[in-house]
């Protein structure tokens, strides 16, 4: 049986949060409540679609349609009608939610008298179900650790550093655990507004653990199923194998060396003829001044990621601002935005990794071997192309050839950058 998608990658957590976030523009009428502390009474009974924001949410009474939070602490204790889409340090469910529930957080809990209506997805460091609480659709796990012991209807599919089941599962159980990680004992360390369960490393099955269906899960070791614990179905366990190296033969590598030299000397020759003074000017940089062009590097490498996650913030703060407000197109229209400048990002980033940077340090490097002597340079592509030729011998050697190409990525990123930032002072003075 094939397992199911492994949820466990950093990627699937950030677009994990994203979906609970983004489903928050509002497309009817709804309700809207922000504070430090927000509190739906029991008595009280919201007629639309409730959005809330602020430091602790608590829903006491009944809502007719769903509820999207966002805060510190979301706390479900009434009766939702429609979905509940939240995010938070500590996302709480102990009432009942007759429709799909999305979470995503530190710390996600269903309690005692939990109802959940039609199917779950939990994306967080922990997730606890205890025993009393229901699920009636399928339920989809993905973080560090989940302690299932509630009833749960239809299958659970999860990816996992630690799994625990002791309670019921009336489908398929199909998951994927790291049973080598190792005890986390940093946990302890960390701040939660809500206990946090422990749980070992690797898939379990209490004694109290039934599974109405097949048990299919993806682990380096077997999981520890316990006395009286009961599995209906097959129970069938898959050993991920180690990724092994492929062998290059050394034909292999002088044609991928070749099509690099290759590739990255076309597009030298073709910034060299469109930009001359620029590619020159940066060329210079290297050569004048390569311990600054180094830190200038280290700077720029790191600055990046958090640009992008300054956009990322940014373009989810105005998003849930324009959507609070209900101008709709504006939040789609900020949301596309920020896509694009992500994309951009990234692109520029590449390209810069790629080929910029060693097509501007294999020009100087070039130049410095063909005016030797004082020797005039004959041509900047003569330069490029010596450079390159250079580059490409060491890049092959052992050890030497990995850190030589990290080399040529900083000095030539942050040459770039150091250049480009005198480039702008100069034409904001003139």
């Amino acid at each position: 049986m094939r397992l199911g998608r492994q949820f466990s990658e950093p990627r699937v957590w950030l677009g994990g949060l994203l979906a609970v976030l983004l489903v928050s523009v509002p497309v009817s009428a709804a309700e809207f409540k922000t504070g430090k502390e927000v509190t739906i009474a029991q008595d009280e009974v919201i007629e639309d679609d409730l959005y809330m924001t602020g430091e602790i949410m608590t829903v006491k009474g009944t809502v007719k349609g769903d509820v999207v939070a966002s805060g510190k602490v979301v706390r479900i204790e009434g009766v939702v009608e429609g979905d509940v889409m939240a995010a938070g340090q500590a996302v709480v469910i102990d009432g009942e939610v007759r429709d799909d529930v999305r979470i995503a957080g530190m710390t996600l809990k269903l309690g005692e008298s939990a109802s959940v209506g039609d199917d779950l997805f939990a994306a967080g460091f922990s997730f606890e179900s205890l025993n009393g609480s229901q699920i009636f659709g399928r339920t989809s796990l993905t973080g560090y650790q989940a302690l299932v012991a509630g009833e749960h209807r239809e299958d659970l599919v999860g990816s996992l550093v630690a799994l625990r089941i002791d309670g019921r599962v009336a489908g398929n159980v199909e998951a994927a655990v790291e049973s080598e990680a190792g005890p986390a004992w940093w946990t302890q360390f960390m701040q939660s507004p809500v206990p946090l369960p422990t749980v070992d490393p690797g898939l379990t099955l209490g004694s109290g653990a039934r599974v109405g269906g097949n048990l299919s899960y993806k682990s380096k070791s077997a999981a520890e199923i316990a006395n009286g614990a009961l599995i209906t179905g097959e129970t069938q366990h898959e050993v991920p194998e180690a990724a092994e190296a492929p062998e290059v033969r050394p034909g292999q590598q002088l044609a991928k060396v070749l099509r690099w030299f290759v590739a990255l000397f076309l597009f030298g020759a073709l910034l060299l003829w469109l930009v001359p003074d620029k590619m020159n000017g940066v060329a210079t940089t290297v050569a004048d001044r390569p311990a600054a062009s180094l830190g200038w590097g280290i700077v720029t490498l790191l600055g990046f990621p958090v640009a992008m996650v300054l956009v990322l913030v940014g373009t989810l703060v105005l998003a849930m601002l324009f959507g609070f407000m209900t101008l709709g197109k504006m939040t789609a229209l900020v949301v596309i935005l920020g896509v694009l400048l992500e994309l951009l990002l990234a692109m520029k980033l590449w390209i810069a990794v790629g080929f910029l940077a060693p097509v501007v340090v294999s020009l100087a490097g070039g130049r410095f071997l063909m005016t030797r002597g004082g020797a005039a340079e004959k041509s900047p592509f003569s330069s490029l192309l010596v450079g390159l030729a250079l580059l490409a011998l060491l890049s092959v050697v052992p050890f030497i050839g990995t850190l030589l190409r990290w080399l040529v990525v900083l000095i030539g990123l942050g040459a770039g950058s150091y250049w480009s930032v005198r480039y702008l002072a100069r034409s904001s003075a003139e």
